[in-house]
This record gives C-alpha cells, structure tokens and sequence, in this order.
C-alpha cells in the first residue's frame, strides 16, 4: 500500500563516499585482543560519520540546527564484521578474551546510535534493515517529513561487501551515503514509497536483490547522481521488493 503523504520531502543534499578497508583480523597472540580496533567502532562508524557531516554541511546544517533532525538508518549486514569477530574469539581464544564492548556495534541500531550521539540529533531515530532497507529508508524519512512530525531527516547507511571467501584477509569495499531530507526547500523530492516487506505479492520481485550481499548503498548513490544531474525525468528507485520515485522540482 502506498504511504500517504500530505506535503513534500525535498532533498537538500546527498553523499556518497566509496573506499576499500580491510576488516581487522583476531591476532593469534591473545596479548593483543584488548588493544586491536574492532571493524564497526573502528573502521565503519567513522566513515559513515565522516559522510553524514559531509552531507550536513553541504545542506548548510551546523551543530546548533542539527538537534532537531531526525535520523532513519538503512542496514543489511553491514556490521556483520562485528558479529564475525564475536564467533571467531568465541571459538579460539575463549568468552574470556571477549570484551563486552563488542556487544555495542553487534545491532545495526548501533549505527544509527553513533550518528545522532556525534551528531547531536535529537529527532527521531530508527533504524530499517534488510535488503530492502535503502529504499524504506529513504520512504520512511520522507513520509515523516512531508507529514510534519520531522521538519528535516538525515538518511544513511553504509555496505561493506562480504570477502569472496571465509578467512579473506584483503580490503572489501566500503560505501558510505547520507541524504538530508527537508520539508521546506530543496530539489528534487522523495515521494510514492511502496513499502515491500514479506508480502507474497512482492517476494518474487524482491528476490534478486535479497542476495546475502544486497547493497543498500546503491539506491542512495543513484539518488545523489540524480540530484546533481537536475534532470527532467522522475527516476524510480528499487530495492528488495520496495520502491519509491524521486521527481525534479523545486528550489534550486
């Protein structure tokens, strides 16, 4: 069923930021593991922060205006890595070299905990895994947006592609994206979410992108190309079942 909307949830500015890092690997000498840098706090948290300033300064947004965004992040696996590590010291050196801080980036909410701590967010925070979660995290913020209860909403997420094989030790691609979706300027708006989920109507089209790898940076890099672009065209976006359409106008 279609999200109702009564107003518009314009893009104020959108980020995309790509690299390849190496998911940090349990040592052998058991000495080390309190000291090695854990691959969600470590490596996946500050680039999906440093992306999601980037996009708050690109709409303008300084920390006094920050307070009150919402934030509404996207997850599919992403901090797996966390989960991994947790597995592979339980099955070598044992639950005593485990540190509870681990059990902190295991939830993909984590993500979204880190944003709005650094960030200052005081707006609404959720979090919307899945393969289709890109599309629904875009959908989501926008219905809160165009329906008053959020003025502003920043959108991210982050996918770090799983290695090729077990015990892989190169880098993986990393992508982080943040969208600032606002209620009152902008251009370009988000707008016709179709919420998939696990509908018997919509499996079948959500299947090819419910791969165990399902990146759900893609549906936030294609909207940022369209953003700069300004196209005439409206560009509809897919995702796990899920879908919404961008449509050009407004302030530039």
């Amino acid at each position: 069923m279609a999200t109702d909307t009564t107003g518009t949830a314009r893009i104020t500015a959108a980020a995309v930021r790509a690299t390849e890092r190496a998911v940090p690997r349990v040592p052998q000498d058991t000495a080390e593991l309190p000291r090695m840098p854990l691959a969600v706090r470590d490596v996946l948290g500050p680039e999906l922060l440093a992306t999601a300033r980037r996009a708050l300064a690109a709409a303008g947004i300084g920390a006094d205006d920050a307070r009150t965004l919402g934030c509404v992040t996207a997850a599919h696996r992403a901090t797996a890595a966390t989960a991994a590590y947790i597995a592979e010291v339980l099955d070598g050196p044992g639950p005593r070299w485990l540190a509870p801080e681990c059990f902190l980036h295991y939830s993909p909410h984590s993500l979204t905990g880190l944003l709005c701590i650094e960030l200052g967010l005081d707006g609404t925070a959720v979090t919307l895994t899945g393969p289709s979660g890109g599309v629904d995290a875009l959908g989501y913020a926008a219905a809160m947006v165009s329906s008053g209860r959020l003025r502003r909403a920043l959108v991210a997420t982050a996918h770090w592609a799983p290695p090729a094989c077990p015990g892989a030790t190169g880098p993986l691609p990393l992508r982080t994206a943040a969208v600032v979706l606002d209620g009152a300027g902008g251009w370009g708006s988000v707008t016709g979410w179709h919420p998939g989920g696990s509908h018997p109507a919509v499996r079948e089209a959500g299947a090819a992108s419910g791969r165990k790898g399902a990146d759900t940076s893609e549906v936030f890099a294609a909207l940022a190309e369209w953003h700069a672009l300004r196209p005439a065209d409206p560009l509809e976006l897919r995702g796990g079942g899920s879908r919404l359409v961008l449509r050009p106008g407004g302030a530039a």
